[in-house]
């Protein structure tokens, strides 16, 4: 599922990134209710062996079905979500991998995959970031009295780096001006431009802040403040007339980067260590297999030897080209480069009786600044960077229509990419490691492709029907940019598509919850949902959301007026984070959400009138798995809320809540039904303080919980 639009419900109210829905309805968190087995349930136990007797021969075929629908999925899932795909990040070669999973797995099915020019792949340009042009653009040329008019020059890969956040295209001349940290800070009496000239000269600051590890410091010390930001220091440099800045990389976050690169380089090698052990034993005969081995084995050598090289240039201290961040098109700047510390070591010892770490230690000894102009040294530097693109695809596959419906089409989609090794899209962060995304979005994919297998088999025999669709979408972490290119680029005219069914993070089912979002973007769409959820053997607690829209590919069909259906089970505490895995999928959920899934749409692939759609608001409310923990169960009764069941030892219970009591607001806010409450315990994380008010045999009272964290199930 695309971030962006969901990073602020990640968040309680003191900023602390949290997560999880886990509720039941009005049974807010009870546990005890679970655990009790009544005399018809035990009977149900006792009776399973004498009931399995019974089960005709039909029946026992249902069930193997089932279970060979459950396998499948599982081993899908297996695959998708496995290290040996690196997170499915756009850019990787585990993206391209699991395109070609898709693409085989569609054929298996029997899908039609010539849809575009012979080939199931939909090609489309992906926007990575930044790169510089060449040697020829990119370099900065010093000069000073000490070399005796000489000057020496410095390019990529020897000590500079243009950074993305600065101008794309610019050469620049000027003095060279040390200005310490690049701060004015008025508030905190502190301007490292005091005493110097920065118009028109090419300023060279230093990363972070003075003082970094002192609680003393006039700063804050143990934490960055807004000083230490690129941008402000950017914007500083630009308001005192600087003609380019230099920024030079702090010893800490040197060794941060040195890390990362030596934990990258290891998991490379042993993923070679993997693939050569794999291909020695592949049978002679499986050399289609071999072939892809040999080579993922040339390209993560090429990767270990680009690894090397940017370990080189990090030992020195030049930042990546985007670790400053990227400019925003209305940002004022000037050319913006990193050059080594040993670079910039040198330049200070020519042109003054003193070095870089000397300049850095009187900083944070003295709390005042250490600026100072470089003896007449002169500095030109010129930058040149230009887009960094990638190709990816949709990966496409499709049942043909039959009959007057024929040249209908129902779309069936989920985005299979995910956020790679992090970094960019990650919740985790500095942390490199494979985020395999099993739930984001290996749970819709694999449920995609079962529902392609279902359909397959149910309308084979229909004789009146609309055209199928199933699209494996990329790149939707990176703006649901794979849907937003078939809409634009459709295979099927839009006009005749009559809906769209996504299925993005439905492998973490808890307590039966299903949220259906675009309910409301098909006039009929809601009564649909619930006929055949309540034709389900188990139906589901629906949670219906009206809106079309939100953070997934849905949204890319509901802009251009078709109506959209979004099955999801909720954002949870793993969500894109290294920890979104496979042991955590709920398949038995996943088996069932691609049933009612697979029904809704026998019915719009066949119902003899399309779906009219509707506009829906463009608000919408992504819903959490609860984590938080009250340990009550509530009951409705006429406009009151009534505590139905205490949790034994849960928070409630220990705070005095009884049995009876009415609840009539929690944490300030009017309680008039119980999913007032349910919804208001979904937001908050275990540990945060809730104050209830209470009205108990005619008397008002208040009572102070602290949630607690709620129990696995």
């Amino acid at each position: 599922m695309h971030l962006r639009r969901i990073r602020s419900i990640l968040r309680t109210p003191n900023g602390q990134e949290s997560g999880g829905m886990q509720g039941r309805g009005p049974n807010v968190n009870t546990r005890e209710n679970r655990h009790q087995v009544s005399p018809i349930s035990l009977f149900g136990l006792l009776a399973i062996p004498f009931l399995l007797s019974l089960i005709s021969p039909a029946v026992a075929q249902d069930n193997a079905k089932l279970s060979s629908q459950r396998k499948q999925l599982q081993a899908d899932m297996e695959y998708l979500a496995s290290d040996e795909l690196r997170g499915r990040g756009v850019g990787d070669e585990g993206v391209d991998i699991a395109a070609d999973y898709l693409v085989a797995r569609m054929k298996a099915i029997g899908l039609n995959t010539e849809a575009w020019e012979g080939s199931p792949k939909q090609p489309f340009e992906v926007l990575l970031g930044a790169q510089a042009t060449n040697n020829r653009n990119n370099f900065i040329e010093v000069n000073s009295p000490s070399d005796n008019g000489g000057s020496k020059r410095w390019d990529l890969s020897d000590g500079f780096s243009p950074l993305a956040i600065g101008a794309s295209i610019a050469k620049q001349t000027g003095p060279l001006v040390f200005a310490g940290y690049g701060i004015t800070a008025n508030d905190l009496q502190y301007d490292d431009y005091e005493g110097i000239e920065a118009e028109g000269a090419v300023v060279i600051v230093l990363r972070k802040e003075p003082q970094r590890n002192d609680s003393e410091s006039r700063f804050n010390g143990t934490q960055n403040t807004r000083y230490a930001l690129f941008n402000t220091k950017i914007k500083n440099a630009v308001d005192h007339g600087a003609a380019a800045l230099i920024i030079v990389n702090d010893p800490d976050s040197i060794q941060a980067a040195i890390q990362q690169i030596e934990e990258e380089k290891q998991r490379e090698k042993d993923r070679l260590a993997d693939i050569n052990q794999q291909l020695e034993s592949l049978p002679l005969l499986n050399g289609g297999r071999k072939k892809q081995l040999r080579s993922s084995i040339t390209r993560i050598k090429a990767a270990i030897a680009s690894l090397e090289k940017e370990q080189v240039e990090a030992e020195r201290g030049v930042l990546g080209m985007s670790e400053a961040g990227r400019r925003r098109p209305d940002q004022e700047t000037i050319p913006i480069v990193s050059v080594g510390r040993d670079v910039v070591d040198q330049w200070i010892r020519s042109s003054s009786d003193t070095s870089l770490v000397a300049l850095e230690a009187k900083i944070d000894e003295t709390g005042q600044p250490a600026s100072l102009s470089l003896a007449d040294a002169q500095a030109s530097l010129s930058v040149g960077i230009e887009p960094l693109n990638t190709e990816t695809h949709n990966v496409l596959g499709y049942l043909d229509g039959v009959g007057e419906l024929a040249d209908q089409t129902l779309i069936i989609g989920a985005h299979y990419d995910h956020v790679g090794m992090g970094g960019n899209g990650s919740l985790a962060p500095g942390t490199i490691a494979v985020h395999n995304g099993a739930d984001d979005n290996a749970s819709g994919t694999v449920a995609m492709l079962s529902i392609a297998e279902q359909l397959t088999s149910r309308l084979a025999n229909q004789d009146n029907r609309r055209r199928v669709v199933f699209i494996g979408f990329s790149a939707e972490e990176r703006g649901l940019l794979g849907s937003k290119h078939y809409v634009k680029q459709p295979r099927f005219p839009l006009e005749s598509t009559v809906s769209m069914i996504n299925l993005d993070m439905v492998g973490r089912l808890n307590d039966n919850e299903l949220t259906v979002y675009g309910t409301g973007s098909g006039k009929d769409f809601d009564g649909l949902i619930e006929k055949f959820n309540s034709e389900q053997e188990q139906p589901f607690q629906l949670f219906k959301m009206s809106s079309g829209y939100g953070p997934s590919d849905h949204q890319s069909f509901n802009e251009v007026g078709i109506p959209v259906l979004f099955f999801f089970t909720g954002i949870h505490n793993d969500y894109h984070r290294p920890s979104d895995d496979f042991d955590k999928i709920n398949f038995d959920g996943l088996n069932r959400i691609t049933d009612i899934v697979s029904d809704v749409a026998v019915n719009l692939a066949t119902r003899e009138k399309r779906p009219e759609f509707s506009e829906t608001n463009r608000r919408v409310e992504i819903r959490r798995q609860m984590t938080a923990f009250l340990g009550i169960s509530l009951q409705d009764s006429d406009g009151k809320v009534i505590v139905a069941a205490i949790s034994e030892e849960g928070p409630a219970g220990n705070a005095g809540v009884e049995v009876g009591d009415q609840i009539q607001k929690i944490a300030g806010r009017e309680v008039t039904e119980a999913a007032d409450v349910i919804n208001w315990v979904r937001t908050q994380s275990p540990g945060k303080p809730a104050k209830l008010s209470l009205l108990r045999a005619g008397e008002t009272m208040e009572l102070s919980v602290e949630l607690g964290k709620r129990p696995a199930q």
